[in-house]
């Protein structure tokens, strides 16, 4: 009886082994190459590509710049709470 519920499994598992035998791997990129020598590319393309190579620099200098601000802008607002908590503690001991 178990030999032949063996041979009935045989060849559902050869048949789930040869329809995975078929697939390939796949690669780091599902698509090929947009441009090839012949294709020039568009001149919007190459008008960003100048400016590409200056956005990350753009991008720091300006991250930079708001951080800065903000240090600045708390460090400011600090000192003032500190000073309007000096002076009413003066008006209340003078009183």
């Amino acid at each position: 009886m178990f030999s032949q519920s063996a041979r009935r499994l045989t060849p559902a598992v050869m048949s789930f082994q040869s329809a995975r035998a078929p697939m390939s791997r796949r690669t780091f990129t599902s698509t090929q190459a947009i441009f090839n020598s012949s294709q020039k590319p568009s001149a919007y393309k190459e008008g960003m590509n100048q400016y590409r190579t200056f956005t990350g620099p753009f991008a720091k200098v300006f991250l930079g710049g708001v951080f800065v601000y903000q240090v600045l802008y708390w460090t400011w607002l600090k000192l003032e709470m500190d000073e309007i908590k000096v002076a009413k503690n003066g008006e209340t001991s003078e009183n």
